[in-house]
């Protein structure tokens, strides 16, 4: 998955509930450190979310749909609050990405065996 659009989604899911924790902030840096993305990322996808499009695009092959749905769940905990939105939209990616219940439990267990950073 293009990092670009991987840290978009991200903060799209991180904006779900209307709220940028100091966590999701450090987090979302983090990545776009990891992946060289310029800082006016951040604001492009800020305005986007200003003006009301939150949206997830999917990627195509498996590989970055585990990936993303990994990243999303990392997102999701890093802050310890499992927002009621914020599960509700990882739900309905892992459901479109065509993931079983039994594959979503999979990648979550392999996200919390993960050591923390």
């Amino acid at each position: 998955m293009n990092p670009i659009q991987l840290f978009h989604n991200l903060i799209n899911l991180a904006a779900v509930d209307q709220k940028f924790t100091d966590e999701e902030i450090d987090y979302l840096i983090d990545v776009a450190n990891q992946h060289n993305i310029p800082s006016e990322e951040f604001e492009t996808a800020l305005t986007g979310i200003r003006e009301g499009m939150i949206e997830v695009k999917l990627p195509e092959s498996d590989d970055d749909r585990k990936h993303l749905m990994k990243e999303m769940i990392k997102l999701m905990a890093v802050d310890g609050d499992l927002n009621e939105m914020e599960k509700r939209l990882c739900a309905q990616c892992s459901a479109r990405m065509d993931f079983t219940p039994a594959q979503f439990e999979a990648i979550l267990d392999e996200v919390l065996s993960e050591p923390q950073m």
